[in-house]
């Protein structure tokens, strides 16, 4: 998704303008963290320092609440100083919904158009976004996430493609609160009709089914009625997406985790480095760089030609003398276990993987290597269970079903979908737990505890 980003937003660099970006947070290359970006909006030349030191103290307030400040190893954030001609945001006193004009009207040159009275009063948005994404395009053309912080002591902000918001002394919770909409398809827990089904908002009021079945009952989560519309429910009364100053409900942490594991997993690097080739005199170390959450919650298996090895850490050492002559393959595989989530079955649904591939000679080892990241769904399941590759199509795979005692049951019939992922039939198979081991090309490439049902 980074990369077709990449190629929309390059294309339209001859629209843009090249600004300084001042790095705020550096945790690692860009194409190994989700990057966010602060761009200024009626700061001119001489105001820049101050958009530098407010951007910096938003980003700060960002990462010091839940679940942010457990994954800010996960993120690189930048500040673009965007220049405009004049200075502030613009106020043409249309609003409805107050009696204009709440404070002077004006339309100051800002260079990205960034406006109050956008439906509502208190909205600050721009009518000319494409400017925002030019300039991204030209300055921070792979970005994750970017927002906009308009020069105006005025309370207001706006979330939609990009988050707006002015820097009033409340800047910082509106900011945290606009970034749910916009990084974390978070839906407002104040009554506003524009929004349907969310990760946080939902017509199913059936404990037993509905989105965030699996918080019912803690940290104060239920099913609660908007009174404005008691057809749609919310998970708690006093949430972050309701009230300023406020923490993100559980159902909205998880969403926002979710969010991060969508966007990047937790391998950082790995050694031994593709096609090494390793003199037999010693040991054997495989090492996985991973990126970690504060408190580390990741866990790790490896795996030698299918039999987990003891070993938790992200270093496994192998002596030369237990790699049977021709092909081996070591499998590293890391889950993020946060207590924050309660995803059923999340362990199959982001799972990152290192697989290398060892040829013993006579006279040398030879190692080969190749980074994965699976999902696999559903689990638990009846019929059939998907495998996805999230960056390329799978291909040439096979699966083998081994039961809890270590048998292999089975070869099952495994079809190529058009979208590159592959389905598995386990029809037949009895109502356990079994473990999958995938092949590609007759190489192992994962391996997976299922349930059937």
């Amino acid at each position: 998704m980074k990369k077709i980003l990449l190629f929309l937003l390059m294309s339209q660099l001859c629209f843009s303008q090249v600004f300084e970006t001042v790095p705020i947070i550096l945790n690692g290359p860009r194409d190994k963290r989700i990057n966010m970006v602060v761009l200024g909006d009626g700061f001119t030349a001489g105001q820049q320092d101050n958009f530098i030191a407010d951007a910096t103290s938003l980003v700060n307030y960002i990462f010091s609440k839940s679940p942010y400040n457990q994954y800010r190893n996960y993120f690189n954030v930048y500040a673009v100083k965007v220049i405009s001609a004049e200075s502030g945001v613009k106020h043409p006193g249309t609003a409805t919904d107050v009696t204009e004009p709440v404070f002077a009207v004006s339309n100051p040159n800002n260079f990205l158009g960034t406006t109050f009275d956008v439906g509502v009063h208190r909205c600050v948005y721009s009518n000319s976004t494409n400017r925002v994404t030019n300039v991204l395009a030209s300055n921070v053309p792979d970005f994750d996430i970017a927002f906009v912080l308009g020069n105006s002591p005025e309370y207001g902000g706006c979330g939609g493609t990009y988050a707006f918001l002015s820097n009033h002394p409340s800047a910082p919770e509106i900011v945290v609160h606009e970034l749910g909409h916009s990084f974390g398809n978070l839906a407002d827990e104040y009554w506003f009709s524009g929004t349907g089904e969310s990760p946080n908002k939902t017509k199913n009021n059936d404990p037993a089914t509905n989105r965030w079945k699996n918080w019912i009952g803690t940290n104060n989560v239920g099913v609660f009625p908007y009174e404005e519309s008691p057809t749609w429910f919310r998970p708690h009364q006093n949430c972050e997406m309701r009230y300023l100053n406020r923490e993100f409900c559980s159902v909205c942490k998880q969403q926002l985790v979710e969010r991060v594991h969508s966007l990047q997993n937790p391998i950082d690097s790995f050694t031994p480095s593709n096609a090494a080739s390793i003199n037999l005199s010693g040991p054997i170390t495989f090492n996985v760089n991973e990126i970690l959450p504060i408190p580390n919650t990741l866990k790790n298996t490896w795996n030698l030609n299918g039999i987990t090895q003891s070993e938790t850490t992200n270093s496994l050492t192998i002596a030369a003398a237990d790699f049977p002559s021709g092909a081996n393959t070591v499998l590293f595989s890391v889950v993020d276990n946060n207590s924050l989530l309660r995803v059923d079955n999340h362990a199959t649904l982001h799972v990152g993987t290192i697989s290398w591939t060892v040829n013993k000679s006579l006279s040398s080892v030879d190692v080969s290597s190749n980074q994965r990241n699976f999902s696999i769904y559903p689990n638990p399941a009846k019929s059939q269970i998907f495998i996805k590759d999230e960056s390329r199509s799978l291909k040439n795979i096979t699966v083998e079903i081994i039961d809890a005692a270590g048998r292999s049951l089975r070869s099952p019939q495994v079809n190529l979908l058009n979208s590159g992922e592959v389905s598995v039939n386990i029809e037949g198979l009895l109502p356990q737990t079994y473990f999958l081991r995938v092949f590609e090309s007759k190489k192992l490439i994962l391996t997976q505890k299922i349930i059937k049902e």
